[in-house]
């Protein structure tokens, strides 16, 4: 079973669909802009939103067979985060033969520290281990510690680095990995 604390309200995850996609642009895009707006530029911030969070992308990535969509809600079914995790990708440095990537995971600034991120990331490790991967991994802003400090808290550990463009800025994220031994 899992070894992730369970969260202390009511989250409730659901797996997302190509129907889904219109809600989980606009989720998604809200929660990266709350999360980087005040360290980015407006008009990095504006193309990279337009490109990554638009509701074509957003379908295109929830039909994708190898990835896997949750968003988490509240009692009321309020969209409050989300996670989406892709296997068969690997950055320079992630050890293992059958990887899965955390390719997002964000819960909502009010909801922090109430258990949504361990909720998201307690699915995205077990949805890994049924796909019979053998390590997970992510690659998170350097300037994002409290991102840091909650992977490390939940076994990821620095195993390189890599480019992430937003808009005009590249950026270095850290790339951080675990096994699923």
């Amino acid at each position: 079973m899992s070894d992730l604390p369970r969260p202390d309200v009511a989250v409730t995850l659901r797996r997302a669909t190509p129907s889904d996609a219109p809600a989980l642009s606009t989720l998604a895009a809200r929660l990266f802009e709350q999360t980087y707006e005040a360290a980015n530029r407006p008009d990095d911030m504006r193309d990279y939103l337009a490109a990554a969070f638009s509701a074509d992308a957003q379908r295109n990535e929830l039909a994708h067979a190898e990835r896997v969509v949750w968003i988490a809600e509240d009692a009321t079914a309020a969209p409050i985060g989300y996670a989406a995790l892709r296997r068969g990708s690997a950055a320079s440095g992630v050890g293992g033969a059958r990887p899965a990537e955390i390719e997002r995971i964000y819960a909502d600034r009010a909801w922090h520290g109430r258990g949504v991120g361990d909720t998201l990331m307690r699915a995205c490790v077990e949805q890994a281990r049924a796909w019979s991967c053998d390590v997970i991994w992510l690659g998170v802003w350097e300037r994002n510690p409290r991102a840091i400090a909650f992977y490390g808290k939940n076994g990821f550990r620095v195993v390189g680095q890599q480019a992430f463009r937003l808009g005009r800025d590249v950026q270095n994220d850290i790339v951080m990995a675990r096994g699923l031994g």
